[in-house]
């Protein structure tokens, strides 16, 4: 028997007033949401950006490269380079910075050698190199990917038979500049004792961007969780099933897989966070429609029995007519 002295809302609904208790965790939810939103925005505001550091004596002549990442393929296991070369050096390049002689540029890394010739008279430029990273996608979102490249440069005659015979080397500076969005990148060049430069590379993806991905990993789980419980509910004859509800979970079936592609660079399915998320998550929504449905079939089929007539009823009838 329910208390006349307290409101059910079941039975009375109105507004419910807030109060003072209310409204103090309103406040504090209120305060950690604004706090988390703005150190969101402050850290997608200044990630993306690029370390840069370098280790033994620079080069003082020769020519300087300016190394810019511009896009990351990890599913690959690939990196977009973009490099410029300028020279003061007169034995290089004149006053309109044009090689004076045939120059080569090679890059070595972990998928081989890439080379960029610029033929006596051509300008120096822009070139872009496709070059190899080594990391792990099924860690995603915390996967980190790192190369380590060798370059060198070098005066180059074109020989017979269409050979290029190394004449002599050029030293080689090297700066990096510029990002890549929604990555951090750490750049560091060791000028070696021979005339390679070596640089290393690590991607790490931006907090930002983890933070993206873990909040719809955990509203997937939550919600499958949320119709479990609902369902179990339902299934135990807590709560009255309906056609509604049934909808829903079913929806989460095809709701789950698309706010699966909704991560900033979503790994092909067999990642980490199927394994341990999404694969759950699914199966729980499917156990949840199971049970809904077995519900909803049981509980109609009781209402059926409840409203038929009883024999004797039938029996009357037929002898009356």
């Amino acid at each position: 028997m329910r208390n006349p002295a307290t409101p059910d809302f079941a039975y009375d609904p109105h507004p419910r007033k807030l109060s003072r208790k209310g409204w103090t965790l309103l406040g504090v939810v209120a305060v950690i949401v604004i706090a988390i939103y703005y150190l969101v925005v402050t850290f997608y505001s200044s990630e993306g950006g690029s370390q840069f550091s370098t280790n033994g004596a620079e080069n003082q002549s020769g020519i300087s490269l300016a190394l810019e990442p511009v896009a990351i393929q990890p599913d690959q296991g690939l990196s977009t380079f973009r490099v410029s070369l300028t020279s003061e050096d007169p034995a290089i390049s004149d006053s309109s910075n044009r090689a004076v002689d045939n120059i080569r540029l090679t890059v070595s890394g972990p998928d081989g050698s890439q080379e960029v010739r610029f033929p006596q008279g051509a300008a120096f430029g822009r070139a872009e190199l496709v070059l190899g990273i080594s990391g792990e996608l099924a860690q995603y979102p915390f996967d980190n990917y790192i190369a380590a490249y060798f370059f060198s440069a070098d005066f180059y005659d074109r020989g017979t038979g269409g050979v290029n015979e190394s004449r002599a080397d050029i030293p080689i500076s090297v700066v990096a500049q510029g990002a890549i969005n929604g990555w951090d990148s750490q750049v560091s060049v060791s000028y070696l004792a021979s005339s390679f430069t070596a640089v290393g590379v690590n991607f790490d993806r931006a907090f930002s961007t983890k933070l993206f991905a873990l909040v719809l990993i955990g509203l997937a789980l939550i919600m499958s969780i949320i119709a479990l419980v609902i369902s179990l509910l339902v299934f135990s004859n807590r709560r009255k099933t309906e056609a509604a509800l049934l909808a829903w979970t079913g929806s989460l079936l095809f709701a789950l897989p698309i706010l699966r592609t909704y991560l900033p660079g979503a790994p092909p399915i067999g990642a980490a966070i199927d394994i341990y998320i999404f694969l759950w998550s699914i199966v729980m929504s499917f156990l949840a429609v199971f049970f809904v449905a077995a519900s909803w079939v049981g509980q109609r089929g009781a209402e059926l029995e409840i409203h038929r007539p009883s024999a004797e009823h039938q029996a009357g009838v037929q002898h009356g007519a």
